[in-house]
């Protein structure tokens, strides 16, 4: 779509700093990605920026988001990078030096051993969360909350390419009908925090999928996060569909079980090991490692041991950071889940 406006070398200007997996150049935008789009281009706050230079760059060389991700806050597709990341009010600055972070990114987590069959640890959480009865409540609203810190870059019309990682923390309240409540956070560095507080009329959330639809069926469920979340994206898009499903609604155990068993069947998922997350809980990791976001990147969720739940999701560029200016490894994104959700009848608890 939006691709399509730019000339070949524009294109692969934006693809250079692209930070969302699986947008690959030219690819055909998916149902997440339009909604996205859609979203961005009816914001009237979101302003163009400067034009991309025509200018030579390494092919698909660039780096995730963050998530994209649904309502995830650092929406730095290739349709967010040109029109810009002014209308979050995240003015990275042109006096900077080109290429260069300008802040620090995120210090890396420390993992523990803990085997190296993920299947099998992600088979028996499984059998056990299973057993759990179902807190997520009743109610009209999904509320869930989000802690985040993501890589911005900005493409200055002077060839500069500029990243900083911001942090926010989300709180959504969605109804059946995409109505409810988004309120958000963002803290840009050097500058004084940002609060965005919206009500939202019917179809302002977007939903991938009804409230309380997925089911415990692993191959209904399967059908059911791979429509949103095609199987040609490779293995990495299972983990980001994961991650999709715990932003828009809380999950029961029976579907949270039948998740850890999708997750289980992951082609390349490798066990990294026990891990205290950045909220301070026990967790276990895997990951999948990837270059389909145009860098070789490690997607990592992280995962509760005793009721199953997504704790958080982590990118971690690997090998080579190409024109992001930060060094490598180097964490380029991640999201705590502050709790696993629950469903209210307010928009204000």
């Amino acid at each position: 779509m939006l691709d399509r406006l730019l000339p070949p070398s524009a294109r692969a200007a934006v693809g250079a700093v692209n930070p969302v997996p699986g947008a690959r150049p030219g690819a055909p935008l998916d149902r997440r990605a339009r909604e996205d789009l859609a979203h961005i281009l009816a914001t009237p706050r979101v302003v163009a920026a400067p034009p991309v230079p025509e200018a030579r760059a390494p092919r698909r060389a660039g780096a995730r988001r963050p998530g994209r991700l649904g309502l995830a806050v650092a929406l730095t597709t290739v349709a967010a990078v040109a029109l810009s990341v002014a209308g979050l009010g995240l003015d990275l600055g042109r006096d900077r030096p080109a290429g260069g972070a300008y802040a620090a990114t995120p210090a890396l987590l420390e993992y523990t051993p803990a085997g190296t069959d993920a299947a099998a640890a992600l088979r028996r959480i499984a059998d056990r969360t299973a057993t759990l009865p179902d807190t997520t409540g009743d109610g009209r609203y999904a509320l869930v909350e989000t802690r985040s810190w993501d890589l911005f870059t900005r493409i200055d019309g002077d060839r500069r390419i500029t990243s900083a990682v911001v942090e926010s923390r989300t709180s959504t309240w969605t109804a059946a009908d995409g109505s409810g409540r988004l309120l958000r956070r963002y803290q840009v560095p050097g500058k004084r925090p940002h609060v965005e507080d919206q009500a939202m009329a019917a179809g302002g959330l977007a939903l991938m999928w009804p409230l309380r639809s997925l089911a415990p069926d692993d191959a209904a469920l399967a059908r059911e996060l791979e429509r949103n979340h095609p199987v040609a994206n490779g293995p990495a898009e299972r983990l980001v569909a994961i991650a999709d499903a715990y932003r828009q609604m809380p999950l029961p155990p029976a579907v949270r079980a039948a998740v850890l068993r999708y997750l289980a069947d992951t082609p390349g998922l490798a066990l990294t090991g026990r891990v205290v997350d950045r909220a301070g809980r026990a967790g276990i990791a895997v990951s999948v490692d990837s270059d389909h976001s145009g860098l070789p990147t490690r997607y990592t969720l992280i995962v509760d041991p005793g009721d199953g739940r997504l704790l958080g999701t982590e990118d971690m560029l690997t090998t080579t950071a190409g024109k992001l200016g930060v060094p490598v490894p180097s964490v380029i994104g991640y999201t705590v889940f502050l709790d696993g959700g629950r469903y209210t009848d307010s928009t204000r608890s």
